[in-house]
């Protein structure tokens, strides 16, 4: 007959009615769970947002998020009310008021063509000098020279702005060729018109010149005038050519250039 051990005998029978380490540390893990969220859904339950900030500051942050107000709620209506009447109160700026036009003044030469204010005062003063004829296109010879005119034997050739381009520059133009190269080209293209019209053209005592500048006083607008009395009937080349004839005659061969700029209508 085998021995057999008593004390394990006896160990096994006093565990048959207890429960087991493994059994008893997953119940107690189980309770603690239950416990925790029975506990946290009654604290949720009787929470309340607390008017005191300094007890607020102990709640939880989600009852505080649930505290807050709007921005609009924040603010107090009086408040809102005295805002709105001090700026209702604050005087508005007042409105920018523009300036008049000045006034135009009304001087003579302001309303002429341009070619007709490019005049040089001292041809202006021949008539009343006594000088003859002569000695009048020898004057002009010599500011066509001092111009970049060529000498040709006892005559000068100089090249002048066709006719159509000059009777059509206004004085926005002739300011802005002021400052460069054909400045001195318009001034002296102006200056042999002027010339012509003056003291060459039909009778020579300038007519079409005086009453042009008669004319566009009077308001007359500016082509009106120049077809009226210094075409007079007849087309800008026409004028252009018997410009070139006289003053070939004269000693002054003319070379008509073009710029393609604007130009007179025929």
């Amino acid at each position: 007959m085998a021995l057999v051990d008593q004390t394990e005998i006896v160990r096994k029978r006093c565990r048959r009615g207890k429960p087991s380490i493994v059994t008893m540390i997953r119940a107690a893990i189980v309770f603690a769970a239950a416990l925790g969220v029975t506990a946290f859904a009654l604290w949720l339950k009787q929470e309340t947002p607390h008017p005191s900030p300094a007890i607020a500051v102990r709640e939880s942050p989600l009852v505080q998020a649930r505290s807050l107000k709007s921005p609009l709620q924040t603010v107090q209506s009086s408040g809102l009310a005295a805002y709105g009447l001090k700026k209702n109160s604050v005087p508005l700026p007042a409105p920018a008021v523009e300036p008049p036009p000045p006034v135009q003044e009304k001087v003579a030469n302001r309303v002429l063509p341009v070619w007709l204010l490019a005049d040089i005062p001292e041809f202006a003063e021949t008539k009343n000098a006594g000088l003859s004829p002569a000695q009048t296109l020898e004057q002009l010879r010599q500011s066509l020279r001092e111009s970049g005119a060529r000498q040709m034997g006892q005559s000068v050739r100089f090249g002048m702005l066709n006719l159509s381009e000059l009777l059509a520059i206004d004085s926005k133009t002739w300011a802005a060729s002021l400052q460069t190269p054909v400045a001195s080209e318009n001034r002296a293209s102006a200056m042999l018109l002027t010339f012509y019209l003056t003291y060459l053209d039909r009778a020579g005592d300038g007519a079409g010149v005086k009453a042009l500048r008669q004319a566009m006083e009077q308001g007359r607008s500016e082509e009106s005038a120049v077809r009226e009395f210094i075409l007079s009937g007849r087309s800008v080349a026409d004028l252009e050519r018997e410009m070139g004839k006289v003053f070939a005659d004269a000693g002054v061969e003319l070379q008509f250039t073009r710029r393609g700029g604007l130009a007179m209508r025929p």
